[in-house]
């Protein structure tokens, strides 16, 4: 039988072949495995091409992506199975694919030099990655997800699979298929939980103020871990983060080791007052009031804040279970049928993080004023993820990525452009986004950057066959942003307006050209460090003026 009814096979499908359209791929595998970086790397588009491996030697790995935090880092390794018709979901992901996977893990950890001469750029740069990480003395964890539109491991696969990461440190798995997907596909499609909190004796305060009440309560972490974890009790529920407006940090951003030490200490009675708690909302909650130890239920609940204790309490409870007998959380509940108050609380609680998400930042006024700028012009700019999902994907303009590239652009920084775009809607807002654009101008700085990414998933497609990266177009994978300054530099030297049509292509040409001279003699081998260094910039100037910049390792 198939593993998905015709109903969320049609669903599954459609939206498979819309990412095939809005990211102009080559086939429904590749859009399959973009369909699922978008649910684990929500706003990271522009990254997806680093990320993929799939291709010519890729080992039976299809994506990797290093996620760095100071002293760790979270490294997620997936292997993509899409099936292309109904019938055939009922395959499983078998022996011969995890064998792949178990082959690959341990010539990573044992540093075998073949995965260093595979010819595939984006594999190799993330072995590297790894491999100089681990140098560092950095912590790494690792998490294979397996993911499939059809049925997830067969019993012996699975028996191989967690037999092999047995002997492995810090690697874990989780399989993502089509009931995953449909829990996260859209938050209009999402779930609605009821969940149930267990309070410790009489400690739970409620007020009540016209169209909302609220109710803030001490309660037993086991029973906000049981209420939260997915059923096979590996991850977390990612659909109950929708309204959260940090990005979810258990996909990007890994653990708070400081609140699992926490938790599972012989402190562990500390955890209330050391933890700032979960705020969340939902549309009605009950519980006894003249009872001891109530249980607070509450219905179609979303969690506004909190992400990264919710995945740190998991992990934590993972590790030692019998240790959360005396943490105890401290949790507010908000019940109001009102979207606007929801989302008020969500801001209100958010907005003191030290990195603020795009979203507090949705409705600034210049956004506003960009937003109906460019409706003027014929597109559609997104303040907000996604809130023109069903326009023509070539008119849309998401907010991050103009941030980008009028970060790489205007403001000649490229390197930042990707390894610091968190301050785009930050403490770089105002430099970024302000009135003295001209509109046709950034219209057509939009569409010169569109031709040079549509130059480098051209050369990706046809990357995936080839044995080696040669030529120029093998510095649009990591170094598209360097593309855009470098074409900046070009027109400030011939004192040019932004060109349109062939020209621009002609300029995208002239400045991939000049990036390619500036790094060709490099003797970095990462491209993934290279691009990241503002020192590329001098090299780039210095080939742009004609003179001979010395050679050093970045």
């Amino acid at each position: 039988m198939p593993a998905v009814s015709a109903l969320e096979w049609d669903i599954i499908d459609a939206r498979v072949s819309a990412a095939k359209d809005r990211y102009q791929l080559s086939g429904l595998s590749l859009a399959f495995l973009y369909l699922v970086l978008e649910q684990y790397f929500p706003d990271r588009s522009s990254d997806y091409p680093e990320m993929i491996v799939d291709g010519g030697n890729d080992l039976g790995v299809d994506a990797i992506e290093i996620l760095e935090r100071e002293d760790r880092a979270e490294v997620l390794i997936f292997q993509s199975k899409h099936r292309t018709s109904l019938n055939s979901t009922d395959r499983t992901i078998n022996d011969n694919e995890v064998l792949k996977i178990g082959s690959f893990l341990h010539a990573l950890f044992d540093k075998e030099e073949r995965l260093s001469k595979t010819g595939n750029l984006q594999l190799t740069e993330a072995v590297l990655r790894i491999w100089q990480l681990h140098r560092n003395g950095v912590i790494c964890r690792y998490r294979v997800i397996l993911c499939s539109n059809g049925k997830g491991l067969s019993p012996s696969a699975k028996t191989i699979l967690e037999s092999t990461l047995r002997s492995m440190f810090n690697v874990d798995y989780e399989v993502y298929g089509p009931a995953e997907m449909m829990r996260d596909i859209g938050a209009t499609g999402r779930e609605r939980e009821t969940g149930k909190l267990q309070v410790i004796g009489r400690e739970a305060f409620e007020r009540t103020d016209g169209d909302i009440r609220g109710v803030i309560a001490s309660v037993d972490a086991r029973s906000f871990v049981e209420m939260i974890q997915t059923p096979d009790k590996r991850s977390i529920k990612r659909h109950l983060f929708d309204e959260n407006l940090r990005i979810f940090l258990g996909a990007n951003g890994g653990y708070n080791s400081n609140i699992i030490q926490t938790a599972v200490s012989d402190d562990s009675h500390l955890f209330w007052y050391l933890n700032n708690g979960i705020t969340i909302t939902c549309k009605e909650y009950a519980y006894n009031k003249s009872h001891a130890n109530p249980v607070i239920r509450i219905e179609d609940f979303q969690i506004v804040n909190g992400a990264q204790t919710s995945h740190s309490l998991l992990e934590a409870y993972k590790r030692s279970p019998e240790a959360f007998e005396n943490v105890v959380l401290m949790v507010r509940v908000y019940a109001t049928a009102r979207s606007d108050i929801t989302e008020r609380v969500a801001v209100a609680t958010n907005s003191q993080a030290r990195i603020q998400a795009r979203d507090l930042m949705a409705n600034h006024p210049i956004l506003k004023k960009l937003e109906i700028a460019f409706h003027d012009q014929g597109y559609f700019f997104e303040r907000k993820r996604n809130m023109h999902v069903d326009r023509d994907p070539r008119k849309r303009i998401d907010a991050l990525k103009l941030g980008q590239i009028l970060l790489s652009f205007h403001l000649g920084e490229p390197d930042r452009a990707k390894a610091d775009s968190d301050t785009i809607f930050g403490e770089r807002f105002n430099a970024i986004f302000h009135e003295s654009y001209v509109i046709e101008d950034l219209c057509r700085l939009v569409e010169v950057y569109r031709l040079i990414e549509e130059m480098r998933e051209a050369h990706l497609s046809k990357q995936r066959d080839a044995i080696e990266p040669t030529g120029e177009h093998q510095y649009l994978v990591y170094g598209h942003w360097f593309v855009l300054y470098a074409a900046r530099l070009i027109l400030t030297q011939k004192d040019r307006r932004l060109p349109t049509g062939d020209d621009a292509r002609r300029l995208v040409l002239e400045a991939l050209t000049l990036v390619s001279n500036a790094c060709a003699n490099v003797k970095s081998a990462a491209q993934y460090q290279l691009f990241r260094s503002s020192k590329t910039k001098a090299r780039i100037i210095a080939e742009i003026e004609g003179r001979q910049l010395s050679l050093f390792d970045l």
